[in-house]
C-alpha cells in the first residue's frame, strides 16, 4: 500500500466514529433523509436478492440513468440477473424510485469509511460491481479487491484537473485502478490521460450518454397540456444552477416584452431550491407555481412555474418552443447531457463551461442541434426565434440519426464487458460469503 492510501485509510478510520453525527448534520441541511441515513452507514433493511447481484454505483441524475439503462440490456441477456444501485444524491434516489423498473433495489451510497464498506458489502456479496464515470472511492474499491469481486469502470470521465491530481499520485492511482478488470473511457482526453499515468492502453469506448434509451412522452399529453395552458409560447430553463435562474429570468423579460403571455418553466438541477427560486421570480415581478404544489395547468395570471418536481423533464422538453440548458453558464459545473432535448428535436441554447460534454457539443453545434451563448440578450434572441420561427423538429431529428446510430456501438462493448465479469451460474445467497 502507497503511503498516500495508507494515509486515507488512517484519516478515514479515524473519522468513523464521528460519521453519524455528520450525518445528522446533513439531514438538518437537507442533503439526506432521516430514514435512509443508515443505508450511508452500511446497514440495510432490504433483503440481497437470491441468485446473481451485479451492484451499480454512480453519484448523481445522470449516471443513474446510464446505469438503469446497462441494467435493462443486461438482464435482456441474463434475465435472472438482479441489480443493486446505489447513489450519493436524494434527486438521484427519488428519481429511481419513481421509474426504475422492478428487479432493482436502490441504496443510498455508503460512506467511504472501512467499517462502513466492510458492513454494506457483507451484506449485499454482489458478484460484481460497476462504477460510473469519476466514482472513484480507495475503501469500496480495496474491499472489492479484498473479496476478489471483479469491477468495471465505465464511460470514465474525467477533466483534465483531475488527471492531473492522479498523475501528482501515480502509484496510488496504479493500485486504485487495478481494481478495473474492464475501463471504457468517455473520450479520448481520459482514455490517453488514464493510459499514461496507469501505463498501459485505455480504450476510448465513447460516451454512453449518447445511446441512453430516450422514449418520448405521448405527444397528445403534450398537446392537451400546451392547449390548456392557453396555446401561449412556452419556454425552458432546464438543469440551471444558482446564477443561471437570473440569466433566464432576464431573458425572459426580454421575451415577454414581445410575448406578454410567454410562460417559463424553470427545472432547476436540485429540486430542493424550487422555493427559492420562486423567491427569486416574484423579485423580478413575476408571478411564479410551484409545480409541486400543484399539477392542474397553469393559469394565465401565473408568468412562471418552478418544476421542482422529478421524472418530468423529458415532458417539458417536448412541450416547450425553447429551451436553455443550464450547468455550463455557471462556472465549475461543466454543463450537462444535451441528447434528450436534441433527440426531441429540440434545438439547444447553453452556455460556453461545458467541459463535461464537450465532444457531445460540438457534436450537436455542427448539426445545429445546440448554440452557445454566454448572455441573457443572446438567450433571449435564441428564446424569440424558436417562438417566431421555430427549427423543424423533424429534421433535426434526422440530423442525429447516424450520431445516435454510431452511440450504439460502446453501449455494446460496455455490456460485452460487463457480462464477461458476471459468473457463468447464479452465486446465490453464498456467493462471496
Amino acid at each position: 500500500m502507497t503511503a498516500a492510501l495508507a494515509l486515507y485509510r488512517l484519516a478515514t478510520r479515524l473519522l468513523e466514529p464521528a460519521v453519524p453525527m455528520l450525518m445528522r448534520q446533513r439531514v438538518k441541511r437537507g442533503k439526506e433523509r432521516a430514514d435512509r441515513v443508515g443505508e450511508r452507514l452500511g446497514h440495510t433493511s432490504a433483503r440481497r436478492p437470491s441468485g446473481l447481484l451485479l451492484w451499480l454505483h454512480g453519484a448523481s441524475v445522470g449516471e443513474s440513468r446510464l446505469l438503469i439503462d446497462l441494467v435493462a440490456e443486461l438482464r435482456r441477456r441474463r434475465p435472472q440477473l438482479s441489480a443493486l444501485v446505489t447513489t450519493q444524491t436524494l434527486t438521484s434516489a427519488d428519481m429511481i424510485a419513481s421509474w426504475a423498473p422492478p428487479g432493482i433495489v436502490h441504496q443510498m451510497a455508503p460512506v467511504d469509511t472501512i467499517k462502513t464498506v466492510d458492513r454494506f458489502l457483507d451484506a449485499w456479496r454482489p458478484d460484481a460491481a460497476v462504477f460510473a464515470e469519476g466514482e472513484i472511492w480507495p475503501n469500496m474499491l480495496a474491499g472489492l479487491r479484498k473479496r476478489a469481486i471483479p469491477a468495471a469502470l465505465v464511460n470514465a470521465r474525467m477533466t483534465t484537473k483531475s488527471l492531473d491530481r492522479w498523475r501528482r499520485r501515480r502509484p496510488s492511482a496504479q493500485q486504485i485502478f487495478s481494481t478495473f478488470t474492464f475501463i471504457g473511457a468517455a473520450d479520448e482526453a481520459t482514455a490517453l490521460g488514464l493510459g499514461e499515468i496507469l501505463r498501459k492502453p485505455i480504450g476510448a469506448v465513447g460516451n454512453l450518454k449518447r445511446a441512453a434509451a430516450i422514449n418520448p412522452p405521448p405527444a397528445h399529453l403534450v398537446s392537451y397540456w400546451r392547449d390548456a395552458a392557453g396555446g401561449r409560447p412556452i419556454l425552458l430553463a432546464a438543469s440551471t444552477h444558482p446564477g443561471e435562474e437570473e440569466m433566464a429570468l432576464q431573458a425572459f423579460a426580454e421575451v415577454r416584452s414581445r410575448f406578454p403571455a410567454a410562460l417559463l418553466i424553470i427545472a432547476p438541477r436540485h429540486p430542493e431550491r424550487g422555493a427559492s427560486i420562486a423567491d427569486v421570480a416574484s423579485r423580478h415581478g413575476l408571478t411564479p407555481q410551484l409545480r409541486s404544489r400543484t399539477r392542474s395547468t397553469p393559469e394565465a395570471a401565473i408568468s412562471v412555474l418552478v418544476a421542482d418536481t422529478i421524472g418530468e423533464l423529458l415532458f417539458w422538453y417536448a412541450a416547450a418552443d425553447g429551451v436553455y440548458l443550464g450547468g455550463a453558464t455557471a462556472p465549475g459545473v461543466g454543463g450537462h447531457n444535451a441528447i434528450e432535448p436534441a433527440a426531441l428535436g429540440k434545438c439547444v441554447f447553453t452556455g460556453p463551461n461545458g467541459f463535461n460534454f464537450r465532444e457531445t457539443f460540438d457534436t450537436l453545434e455542427a448539426l445545429d442541434a445546440i448554440v452557445i451563448g454566454d448572455t441573457a440578450g443572446e438567450l433571449a434572441r435564441h428564446w424569440l426565434d424558436a417562438i417566431s420561427s421555430p427549427p423543424s423538429q423533424q429534421a433535426i431529428r434526422l440530423a442525429l440519426e447516424p450520431f445516435f446510430r454510431e452511440a450504439s456501438a460502446p453501449f455494446d462493448t460496455t455490456v460485452e464487458a460487463i457480462l464477461a465479469l458476471l459468473p457463468a451460474s447464479a452465486g446465490g445467497d453464498t456467493a462471496h460469503a
